[in-house]
């Protein structure tokens, strides 16, 4: 029975090459620089910024990292966390418009955070990352807040991370950090009366899961999970195939 073990194999194959693919996909979903939140209501008076940062380079660890905070909806305060072996410096940019409070018109304030490294030893290694953190307030009345960062290596490299999401299940090469922001009222900062109080059996429930930092992802996972999904479809796939070839080796009896 010739015909059953060509088949088999043709399975196998199909399935491998499926494989590979997804691997290929999901990669550079991967290696994206993301920003998230641990409060992602607008106008969050005090939300904790974490932007992960994935070194790429197969022979230099990166050495700086620029982020740049948004100039359309600026953000009164930005106040970068300290980070040993990393020095961290500002630019202060004038706030067109300028953002009224209720303590007066702030004009001018923090446009970019600079961290650089004491030394390459010190930078982010080789098949690593790391996690820059930002204390920010107010948050922008806005739908989602761009980041645009630039990421630089021992070798000389620079990536631009500022292209812009127009499609999140496909995004560009280098997609600018988007962190996105939910309505008050979605926030479930908005009237109390809008909804029923959780019972308390419900919030020790949700209290257990600490969630900080990653309340919110920017748009470029989105193709991540994607990818990730379609991972596991393919390895599915190869498995099956292998099992169809195992089966059309056994003699009959």
């Amino acid at each position: 029975m010739p015909a059953r073990p060509t088949i088999a194999r043709r399975a196998v194959i199909s399935a491998g090459a499926a494989l590979l693919a997804v691997f290929a996909l999901a990669a550079p979903a991967w290696a994206h620089v993301t920003v998230a939140s641990d409060d992602d209501s607008r106008g969050a008076d005090d939300a904790i910024l974490t932007f992960r940062v994935p070194n790429e380079e197969d022979n230099a660890v990166t050495v700086k990292v620029d982020i740049k905070f948004p100039a359309k909806n600026p953000i009164a305060s930005v106040k970068p966390s300290p980070k040993p072996g990393w020095a961290i410096t500002t630019k202060t940019v004038k706030f067109n418009p300028p953002i009224k409070t209720d303590d007066g018109t702030i004009t001018e304030g923090v446009g970019e955070v600079i961290y650089t490294a004491s030394s390459p030893a010190n930078g982010i290694p080789i098949g690593g990352f790391e996690a820059f953190q930002v204390l920010v307030g107010p948050l922008p009345d806005a739908a989602e807040v761009a980041f645009p960062t630039v990421q630089t290596y021992s070798n000389g490299k620079v990536v631009s991370w500022i292209e812009p999401v127009t499609d999140p299940a496909n995004p560009p090469e280098n997609p600018t950090p988007i962190l996105e922001l939910a309505a008050a009222s979605d926030a479930g900062s908005g009237d109390a009366t809008a909804a029923p109080a959780p019972s308390p059996s419900a919030s020790a429930t949700a209290a257990s899961v600490d969630l900080s930092g990653y309340a919110t992802t920017s748009k470029a996972n989105t193709g991540l999970y994607l990818g990730l999904a379609a991972l596991v479809v393919g390895a599915l796939g190869l498995a099956a195939g292998g099992i169809a070839l195992a089966r059309s080796r056994r003699p009959s009896s």
